[in-house]
Formats: C-alpha cells, structure tokens, sequence
C-alpha cells in the first residue's frame, strides 16, 4: 500500500477539510459584519487566524491517529482489509505521528495565541491544549464508555465551529476601546455561530452513534459500553429519532431567521435539510430495509456539508 496515500487516511484528511472550511466560513461569512465597521484593528490579523486553523487541524489530526492507535484490536475485527496501523504503520511510527503532529499543533496554536493576546497568549494556548486532552482521553480511556466518547467527539466537532468567535473575543478582550465600539456587532454574531455550532454537534452525534452501529462486532469483542451494544438497536434508533426532532426544530427557527433576513438560497438548503433528515429516520426504523450504515454516515456528512456550505449565501 502507498505509505503517502495511507497516511492520509490515518488523519482523516477528507474530515479535516470539513473542520477547516467550517472555521473559514463562519469567520469570514457569519462575522463578517466585523470587517465592515471601518474601525482599525476590530479584527486580528488573517496570519494569526490562519496559524489557529493550522493548529487545530494538526490537533485533530493528531487526535485521529491516536484513536487508530488504541483501535488496533477493534479494526482488527471491524475492518481487516483497511487495517494501517501495524500493517502500513508500525506502533512506534504511529505514536511519533502523534507526538509530531500535537507538537506542531500546540506550536503552532501558541504562535497565534502569541500574535493576538501578548502577555495573555496562555488564555486561548490553554484550549487548545484542553482540546489535546479531551481528544486523547476519548481514544485512551473514554471511547469505551457509554455516551460519555460520543458526547467527547461532538463536543470537540462543535468547538470548530464556535472557536472562530472565541478567538475574536480574546482578542477584543485585550482591546477594551475597540471591543466597547464593536461589542454590540459582535453579540449580534453570535446567535448564527451558535445555531451552527449546534447543528454540527447534533450531526456529529448522529454520525459517531451510527458508527458505533457500524462497529458492533468490533466493539461487543473488546467490551466496548457503546449505545448500540448497551441499548440495543431499537432504543439506539429511538435516540436517533430524538436527536433528528431537536435538530429539525433548531432548523425550523432558524429558516425563519433567514426568511425575514431574505436569505432564500440559505433557506431552501435548509428546508432540504429539515425535509432530509426525518425521512431517514422513519428508513432506519422500517424493519424490512438492511440498513447499510457505512452509506448512512456518509449521507449524514453530506448533510452536514450542505449544512456548512449555507453560510456562504446568508
């Protein structure tokens, strides 16, 4: 196998460009009323946004091949044919990966914590090596229990989405004058950053228990507590179900807000998600469909990127 080719899918490169056309987007679609204040300095400068992006796609991708790591067993059973780590990549390789990887994360993160915050740089450095944390303790301790990695998973999902504003208000919170002249544009921000930031930890839910299903027999031989092994099947489409029902009525609000805004492309994108996501529930609960849910994680990321990509026209 092409180690280059195999590297790549050990980071999940296609999920990181997810992350970092999420980032993009709401920084320079949902704020953008920041860049047109006219007022100097209300924005830090793009190198230092950058540099974040930079460092926590290398943070997640580090997070990614730490998971395959402690995964070995399991994918040993889910997906032998697939299998990189300890046949592309040895374990020693593996964790030089990580170690790598998460260093340059961390570097990087305190260069752009550095540029914006000054004597303060430790204050956004401080999350992101959070985020490190969190993403580790999924793979080494917590993916196993019930719950607690999926919600680890969509928590840090989520935080992508929502990082942009923090980083905005760090910054401003060192540049009182500018932030009392820019605080109440900022605020009317943060309701769109907030409704994406939701979705993309609903969807991200979805997906991690779907892949759980996905998972099973990997999972149930090495005592995996996942939802589908601990709950089973059905209760696990009756979450499903709860989940989809709360994002539909985020959807809902939200394509009222676009209606009155006349943000009709961003609209129909999001009816086509709200009309989307139920009828796929009701085939997961049809009794008489094979449900393949390799196809329905990938269906749930194209509606998640449908979902990303409407930012662009409010």
């Amino acid at each position: 196998m092409n180690k280059i080719k195999c590297f790549f899918k050990l980071i999940r490169y296609s999920n990181l460009l997810m992350i970092a056309l999420m980032t993009f987007l709401v920084y320079y679609c949902l704020m953008l009323p920041m860049f047109k204040t006219g007022i100097v300095g209300a924005v830090p400068s793009s190198p230092a946004f950058i540099l974040l992006v930079i460092s926590l796609l290398f943070i997640v991708a580090g997070g990614y091949v730490i998971n395959d790591y402690f995964d070995v067993e399991i994918d040993k059973i889910n997906k032998p044919d697939k299998l990189i780590v300890s046949r592309v990549f040895s374990e020693n390789v593996t964790k030089f990966f990580y170690i790598t990887l998460t260093f340059l994360g961390l570097l990087s993160g305190l260069l752009s914590s550095i540029m914006i915050l000054n004597s303060k740089f430790y204050l956004l450095f401080a999350i992101l090596f959070l985020l490190v944390c969190m993403l580790y303790s999924y793979s080494a301790y917590y993916k196993k229990k019930l719950i607690v990695g999926n919600l680890i998973v969509s928590v840090s999902v989520a935080f992508a989405v929502f990082l942009p504003w923090l980083f905005e208000i760090l910054y401003l919170s060192n540049n009182t004058l500018i932030l009392y002249a820019v605080g109440d544009t900022l605020m009317l921000t943060l309701p769109y950053v907030l409704i994406y930031t939701i979705f993309a930890f609903f969807m991200t839910m979805m997906r991690e228990i779907i892949k759980d299903a996905e998972d099973f027999k990997g999972d149930l031989v090495t005592l995996c507590r996942t939802i589908p092994i601990v709950l089973g099947i059905k209760k696990m489409n009756i979450i499903l179900g709860f989940i989809v029902f709360l994002l539909c009525a985020v959807i809902l609000y939200y394509q009222m807000v676009l209606y009155y805004q006349h943000s009709y492309f961003a609209l129909s994108i999001m009816f086509i998600i709200w009309i989307s996501l139920p009828i796929s529930i009701i085939k997961l609960f049809n009794k008489k469909v094979d449900i393949d849910y390799h196809s329905y994680s990938v269906f749930l990321k194209i509606i998640m990127l449908l979902g990303v990509l409407s930012m662009i026209f409010i």
